[in-house]
């Protein structure tokens, strides 16, 4: 104790701590317990009814389902307003739109993400405070997989807790008890009476009921919509082109920009050297230095802008980036799984035996790579000369957005809460998307003209070159294998940039990005639970670099899955066993895993023999809650030519709210994960990247499209993720099935060569092989 500080002192002082602590902590838990995270509260909105957060009747009948989640093609908005549709009785017909709200509630944030929890799953004072600190901050957010899992029981509450207040509204005006009330088809009915009353007629007083705190749900006999395959809502207006996608945005006495940023991440601006020439270039209004960072082109039109962009003479500073290469990332990542102090993410069991008569390691690596999103980054804003500012943006999370927009229009007086965020429909999102870059560049931009719109739109060689990036990984792995051929002991070590730190620097207000150990991003994928391994062992070394890495669809699944489903073919081509008897004896103790497994291998006719040249391969994974596996079927030619032939996929994802819309990602993924494994790279050199479009980063065309089959598997369980998974086993069924055909082991991504043979065809080679 200080010798100033007498006992008395002491303990006064600490009671008034201890008793400023206790008040503060009342004080938070008191604000925190005054926000809404159900959103169920009702009002009425001119001539609307707005039951809650998710549902509004409009007086001709229609009903809109605000869907606080991005429509990136998935098919979210359908699969969510199904569940408002069936505990409401609503026909899924014209009466039900979706909209993407403005209104930036707390109900909307995705705390089942960050959270890590299922909204059924959540419990206890650490969920309750940690649901309404991200509702506090509003952090709403699309991406994870998580759209259906965590809005899964939100969304069929605010449609139960609609249909008890419009049934509560038709007892008292026919002065029946309301368990004499049914609902049908949009309407309340009385079967004794034979009365029906729209609810478009119930509404507006029913936005005045109380909801039930906890809303009575229909039970699973009871579905009608949910399991049944319903048309996309989106895809009427998508056929006639009807949707406004961010590069669609037209304002009025609109502003276009294109810009030009540094080779290598964190130089920056000396000197436009030709800054004057450059403003006299037809159609450009100025020529703008964004932060010493990049440098943008003002003009009347985009076209005009870009033009204009092109022609810049841009002195960037030198940094300590400029002499990195993916070369040497590499040797870094080898030199560390040599001798380097890993991070011990899992260590379960009795350890790696000493002396093992059976010991089988092999290295793997996955190189950097792009989103390539088929809408190029844009953002649209209007900052007013009275402090606010509009933003038009397909982007994945309000928040990041509000967060850009803020940060770029700071100096025009522009804070958070004069943000108004309209979410649009985006070309492909795939993480990319909640990165807030170009909104903060746009607003920069804007904030330089007030009360004019000003639309950013980076070209492609700006989205491929200076975007973010999965990490670059490499993987050693080592099992030893008992008499039988199994793994007794299973070692998975990692080199990899940690995503969230790199995400957190980027996006945070506040921080340097936190620690990068312990990343569970970074080992995603390489555990393999479901497998009966006694002794598991995972960890992984952070390489950091000046490159942004960012969320990419499956993150450290995407390589990881690569690396372990390949070592485990190994593990059966040491042990003399087939593939799948193999992944069946190390699931025998994971049924849903188990059912999967021998449904796709079912569908693929696995065991019949194929022809010469050609090859079948498999992989299994659990990932967002979602079990898929795959078999993948090639043609390699003696030239070396890779032929995808079909694709068989098996999914356990729990209850298929829409089986058509599952499907539908299911076939997606393989293509965007058959794009990755066979030709998509980042390449760097003297610190910048070497791709610029799709010439030299392809991607995967109809023509090389295979047959694909995909059969949902119906386990009963809560509804898992279905954007991602699908991506996860593509890499090693294809790698596995190249082994098959041709006795090559292909342990590094990507797994061929792409060649130009002429102007409208590409064709995939493995490496080595001459055209």
């Amino acid at each position: 104790m200080p010798r100033h500080l007498s006992r008395r002192t002491f303990l006064i002082t600490g009671a008034v701590i201890a008793g400023t602590a206790a008040t503060a902590a009342v004080a938070g838990v008191g604000y925190l317990s005054t926000i809404d995270v159900d959103g169920s509260a009702g009002y009425i909105d001119g001539d609307r009814a707005v039951l809650n957060a998710f549902v509004v009747i409009h007086p001709d009948g229609r009903v809109v389902v605000n869907v606080p989640r991005t429509e990136m093609g998935q098919g979210i908005h359908t699969g969510l307003a199904m569940l408002v549709a069936e505990e409401l009785d609503l026909p899924f017909d014209g009466r039900i739109t979706v909209e993407h709200p403005i209104e930036d509630l707390a109900a909307y944030a995705n705390w089942a993400l960050p959270l890590g929890t299922r909204p059924e799953e959540a419990s206890g004072p650490a969920v309750w405070i940690g649901r309404r600190i991200l509702g506090a901050l509003r952090a709403n957010a699309t991406g994870g997989s998580s759209s259906m899992y965590g809005l899964w029981t939100p969304m069929r509450a605010a449609g139960a807790a609609s249909r008890h207040m419009l049934v509560t509204v038709a007892a008292a005006r026919l002065g029946v008890p309301a368990a004499e009330l049914a609902t049908r088809d949009g309407a309340v009915v009385h079967a004794g009476s034979g009365l029906a009353i729209p609810y478009a007629d119930l509404a507006l007083d029913a936005a005045a009921v109380s909801p039930p705190r906890i809303p009575a749900l229909k039970s699973e006999a009871d579905w009608r919509l949910i399991g049944t395959s319903q048309p996309r809502l989106d895809l009427p207006a998508k056929v006639r082109g009807a949707p406004v996608f961010g590069a669609d945005v037209v304002l009025p006495d609109m502003l276009h920009a294109s810009i030009r940023q540094a080779p290598v991440f964190g130089s920056s601006v000396v000197r436009v050297a030709n800054m004057a020439e450059v403003r006299t270039q037809p159609g450009v209004v100025d020529v703008v230095v964004i932060d010493g960072e990049s440098v943008a082109v003002i003009a009347r039109s985009w076209w005009q802008a870009e033009q204009a962009a092109g022609r810049l003479d841009v002195e960037w500073t030198g940094t300590d980036a400029d002499d990195v290469s993916s070369a040497g990332l590499s040797e870094r990542m080898q030199a560390l799984l040599d001798g380097g102090d890993a991070y011990e993410n899992l260590a379960e069991g009795p350890g790696f035996p000493d002396g093992s008569p059976i010991i089988l390691e092999a290295a793997y690596e996955a190189p950097l790579v792009a989103h390539a999103c088929m809408e190029p980054m844009n953002a649209t804003v209007l900052v007013r000369s009275d402090g606010t500012a509009e933003a038009w943006v397909p982007a994945q999370s309000p928040i990041a957005l509000r967060w850009g927009v803020s940060r770029g229009a700071g100096r025009a007086g522009v804070d958070l809460s004069s943000v108004t965020c309209h979410i649009l429909t985006n070309g492909g999102g795939f993480g990319r998307r909640t990165e807030l870059d170009v909104s903060l560049q746009a607003a920069y931009l804007a904030a330089l003209f007030p009360d004019r719109p000003v639309k950013l739109m980076w070209s492609r060689e700006e989205d491929i070159g200076r975007g973010v990036f999965r990490s670059h990984a490499a993987g050693r792995l080592r099992a030893a294998l008992g008499p039988d051929g199994l793994p007794v002991a299973y070692e998975a070590v990692v080199a990899a940039q940690s995503l969230l730190q790199s995400f957190r620097s980027r996006l945070m207000p506040i921080g340097d990005g936190g620690s990068p150990d312990g990343d569970f991003t970074t080992v995603q994928g390489l555990d393999k639970p479901y497998y009966g391994i006694a002794a598991r062992r995972v960890a992984s070394h952070h390489v950091p670099s000046h490159l942004p890495i960012g969320h990419w669809r499956s993150n450290g699944y995407s390589f990881n899955t690569f690396f372990a489903e390949s070592f485990i073919d190994e593990c059966a081509h040491l042990a003399g066993a087939d593939p799948v008897d193999y992944r069946r004896a190390l699931l025998r103790d994971s049924p849903r895993h188990l059912a999967v497994l021998e449904r796709v291998a079912a569908l693929a006719r696995w065991g019949e023999p194929l022809p010469r040249g050609r090859g079948r391969g498999i992989a299994i994974e659990e990932a967002f809650r979602s079990i898929v596996a795959q078999v993948v079927e090639v043609t390699v030619a003696t030239d070396g030519e890779i032929t995808v032939d079909r694709v068989f996929c098996a999914i356990d994802v729990g209850i298929a709210v829409n089986p058509d819309a599952v499907i539908a990602q299911m076939e997606g993924s393989i293509f965007y994960g058959l794009t990755t494994a066979l030709m998509s790279a980042i390449t760097i050199e003297n610190g910048a990247v070497v791709e610029s479009n799709f010439h030299d980063f392809p991607m995967h065309r109809l023509h090389n499209a295979p047959d694909v089959a995909v059969e949902i598997m119906d386990s009963g369980e809560l509804p898992g993720g279905a954007g991602e998974p699908g991506v996860v086993p593509v890499a090693p069924a294809l790698a596995n099935a190249i082994f098959d055909a041709t006795g090559r082991r292909l342990r590094s991504l990507p797994l061929a060569a792409t060649e130009t043979v002429d102007e409208g065809r590409t064709r995939t080679v493995l490496p080595g092989s001459r055209a």
